[in-house]
């Protein structure tokens, strides 16, 4: 979900131009080092020209997308390389090193992280074997269509089967945060290995880039997970026009908060074949909020006791968040959270009173995040309506090692909003050992995403596929 991977969005990287005065050493070239964040090892990649007095390049974060991202005020005096990057409040500061071939240095951004950029010929490429690779035996095509609710424009790929009769075809929804239409993240593009493998058994798929994403127009600042579904929405009734798409057979296949919002347009949507909700929460944001905080942390090394003390003031934040009409830079917002601090700080254990100062930033920054726009909304969804009033087919998939919306916590009230709801044909099925990207994994920790080969289990890629052919 969008919190807890937050410090490794709010680390996606980079492209600008860079200015710099005349040199000996040239910068010239491609460069690579790791950023350990939060657990989890980013493959960070810098590309230079160097051409008399100034620096051209772009810097990548490879396991988060391919998307440059815009460097500021950059320097080198022969000696140290330095840039920022005002938006995301991060800079990096590097002594170039043996001869021109290492950077040594901290990128900074609250914390900072230590991070070594050296000269290699190309950029390494993860292992991703279930990346699709062409030749393919079916039609792909770029398109782009109008949400005529927001006036934004959304763009995307749609893969049908060869041939000239009208298809079935599912639309795939992302999950929280700013996503592109592969859903890429930590080198893997899970919606483009779902794309290629339903549209090879028959079933076209469109995948879209969220609002401000590649092809996808930015609307506004404040998109709630309600304005999400007008995206979808707009999606199928575009699918719904396409000469090649059979306007009976629309699906709708949504992972994480994409498995909240596929209810949520279903209830409005008779005409909908079926849904299925990958990692979707069963019960409110809140909740899934807490319980996803407690499980990370712990899964991070933090420890029972330390977790015991910090989750109750975790959630009395949020509490506080949604009783507070305004924002985190409300006054009287301000004044409680710091007496919910002191209440709190009473009962903690020693070390944790020695880094008060390190609580209170803490805690300030949570809820300046809980503030949003977007999260108040997630806090206080409660998909278990939507879920109820659902019609259609509904195949519900969870993760045996999901951390972050935990099948313990989701697939109960899941399958009890279905069971008691209006959907007579459905089915909820809990994978042994899948974490949140539904890969075979060891501990569902963040930390194993990126340097796990699987991309998505097969047996959720084969029990998708037979769901929807099953019902055509």
């Amino acid at each position: 979900m969008r919190n807890m991977i937050t410090s490794l969005l709010m680390i996606v990287l980079f492209c600008l131009p860079l200015h710099a005065v005349e040199t000996e050493i040239n910068l010239s070239g491609k460069w690579h080092g790791t950023l350990a964040v939060g657990g989890a090892k980013l493959r960070i990649g810098l590309e230079i020209v160097h051409t008399g007095n100034s620096l051209n390049g772009n810097m990548y974060s490879f396991d988060q997308g391919s998307a440059p991202i815009a460097l500021e005020k950059v320097t080198y005096d022969g000696e140290h390389f330095s840039f920022q990057i005002t938006a995301l409040k991060a800079s990096y500061t590097a002594e170039v090193k043996d001869s021109g071939n290492e950077m040594k240095g901290l990128f900074v951004q609250g914390i900072p992280i230590a991070l070594i950029l050296k000269r290699v010929d190309e950029f390494p490429r993860p292992n991703r074997p279930q990346e699709p690779q062409a030749p393919f035996p079916y039609d792909i095509i770029e398109v782009e269509y109008i949400n005529k609710e927001s006036g934004g424009t959304l763009a995307g790929t749609l893969t049908l089967p060869p041939g000239r009769e009208r298809v079935p075809v599912a639309l795939l929804i992302t999950g929280s945060g700013s996503q592109d239409r592969d859903e890429t993240i930590l080198g893997h593009r899970p919606f483009w290995v779902i794309a290629d493998h339903l549209t090879r058994a028959g079933i076209g798929v469109l995948r879209v880039d969220d609002r401000g994403v590649g092809g996808s127009s930015k609307v506004s600042s404040g998109d709630t997970t309600l304005e999400l579904v007008t995206d979808v929405e707009a999606g199928v009734e575009f699918l719904r026009g396409h000469p090649r798409v059979d306007k009976r057979a629309v699906w709708l296949i949504g992972h994480s908060e994409g498995g909240m919002i596929a209810p949520m347009v279903a209830v409005n949507d008779r005409r909908l074949t079926g849904i299925v909700c990958l990692a979707g929460p069963g019960v409110s944001g809140a909740d899934i909020l807490v319980e996803q905080n407690r499980l990370l942390r712990g899964a991070a090394g933090v420890d029972k006791k330390t977790l015991d003390w910090f989750m109750p003031l975790f959630k009395e934040t949020i509490d506080l968040v949604l009783a507070n009409p305004k924002d985190a830079a409300d006054a009287t917002f301000i004044e409680n959270r710091k007496t919910l601090v002191a209440k709190h700080m009473k009962s903690a254990p020693v070390l944790i009173k020695l880094a008060a100062a390190q609580i209170n930033t803490e805690i300030e920054a949570i809820g300046k995040q809980l503030s949003s726009p977007w999260m108040r909304y997630f806090l206080s969804l409660d998909p278990v309506p939507a879920i109820q009033n659902t019609r259609c087919p509904v195949f519900a998939v969870f993760g045996e090692n999901d951390l972050q919306v935990p099948p313990k916590q989701s697939a109960g009230p899941f399958e009890t909003a279905l069971q008691f709801g209006k959907c007579r044909d459905y089915q909820v099925k809990i994978y042994p050992q899948l974490n949140h990207l539904l890969q075979h994994s060891k501990t569902g920790a963040v930390g194993e995403y990126g340097t796990i080969e699987e991309t998505i289990s097969p047996e959720v890629l084969n029990d998708v596929t037979e769901f929807i052919r099953g019902r055509l």
